[in-house]
């Protein structure tokens, strides 16, 4: 009898050994996609949260600078909805633990100094330009980020937020054409 429980014994140890190693590498892989998952949330909502900063940059730039009426309105309106959603995005990640950027981008940054050394008669037109470029990037952004998000809260923000970047473009197209 000591035998054959010796036997059983080592039946089940072999078992749960092989069961264990079975499952590890499927918990690996469901930690893996969860991670992959988070980060690629984490890298749309930096790059939307970048994309807000640059945008409210820009607008404080276009109101103090701008010698159109029209141009410092649009200015004032990025000001007022990207500062909101940036406030928005800010308050999401804070329950998610995400850390967002507090400056834009690079490319932005660069941008900016570009358009603070036009002069004063090509600032509303180099504005104008830059803003139709920006509000493209930003559109493709959060139309990405919809379609591909894994966090249904900032899918469901791009999706929110897609309708006013593309109001944003369509009155930039129309404003820059008008400068031309």
């Amino acid at each position: 009898m000591n035998k054959l429980h010796r036997q059983v014994f080592l039946a089940a140890v072999a078992t749960a050994a092989l069961v264990a190693f079975a499952t590890a590498p499927v918990a690996q892989e469901t930690k893996k996609d969860v991670s992959a998952n988070k980060n690629v949330s984490d890298k749309h909502a930096h790059q939307i949260a970048q994309a807000d900063l640059a945008e409210v940059q820009a607008g404080k730039l276009g109101v103090s600078k701008a010698s159109s009426p029209e141009v410092k309105k649009f200015a004032q309106s990025m000001v007022d909805d990207d500062g909101k959603h940036l406030s928005e995005l800010r308050t999401m990640a804070k329950t998610k633990g995400m850390q967002l950027p507090s400056a834009p981008a690079k490319k932005h940054q660069e941008a900016m100094k570009k358009l603070e050394s036009a002069s004063a008669a090509e600032f509303d037109k180099r504005f104008m330009t830059q803003m139709v470029k920006d509000h493209e990037d930003a559109l493709k952004l959060v139309q990405d980020t919809a379609k591909n998000a894994k966090d249904a809260e900032l899918k469901a923000d791009a999706e929110k937020t897609a309708p006013v970047i593309q109001k944003h473009l369509d009155e930039a197209k129309r404003i820059a054409a008008s400068l031309k």
